[in-house]
């Protein structure tokens, strides 16, 4: 299962403990950027992560719960400490008045500024899961991947299935997004109707 949805987290917490082992341990990307921010960027700008203030912001409301779980804090110190939303920003945006169109072009900033087509598909339904089947294609062939767009994993219909070859190894695909239709893909599990190497959920509707 994926990890990087706040929201199915908490409901699969709550709902499905008998299967806490599955999940991903990987962290939200929210959550990896402030662990990475709270410690090499700190060592880098020579600052102490108490004096560094994180603040991510997000299309996900889930995520400002996210960032207050204590396993996201070193010593009461959280490694994200404020979670906006795109509302928000924009609410800000207006109140200071912003004109976006008047502000001059300006790249990422360094360290910490890379960005990849992965990451411009992840927050869809299906993107999660093809961002991570391209790179263990890599990982697991030793090959290139030629063919980066893995259309079979994209769509909107609330329980998918897919199969892709990975070099001879077929890896059966499982993503469901809103967790109503979660709810059916798990008990869909638990009942041996549906069986998956990998599996992506998301809460809300398209991701």
């Amino acid at each position: 299962f994926t990890s990087c949805c706040p929201g199915w987290v908490n409901f699969f917490e709550h709902n499905y403990s008998d299967m806490l082992d599955v999940p991903s341990t990987a962290r939200s990307p929210q959550q990896m950027f402030g662990a990475v921010a709270k410690t090499y960027l700190a060592d880098k700008l020579g600052v102490k992560r108490e004096n560094l203030i994180v603040v991510s912001i997000m299309p996900c409301l889930a995520k400002k719960y996210e960032c207050q779980r204590d396993e996201f804090k070193v010593n009461g110190n959280p490694d994200v400490d404020f979670s906006l939303s795109t509302r928000e920003l924009a609410h800000l945006i207006r109140e200071a008045n912003i004109n976006f169109n008047a502000l001059p072009d300006a790249d990422f900033d360094n360290p910490m500024g890379e960005s990849t087509g992965a990451a411009v598909i992840f927050g869809a339904t299906g993107g999660v899961i093809e961002a991570a089947v391209r790179t263990a294609y890599e990982i697991f062939t030793g090959k290139k991947l030629e063919k980066i767009d893995f259309n079979e994993l994209r769509g909107l219909e609330g329980i998918r299935a897919a199969t892709v070859d990975f070099g001879g190894t077929n890896i059966n695909i499982g993503i469901a997004h809103q967790l109503g239709n979660a709810r059916k893909l798990l008990d869909g599990i638990r009942s041996g109707m549906y069986n998956f190497h990998a599996i992506e959920i998301m809460a809300c509707p398209g991701g």
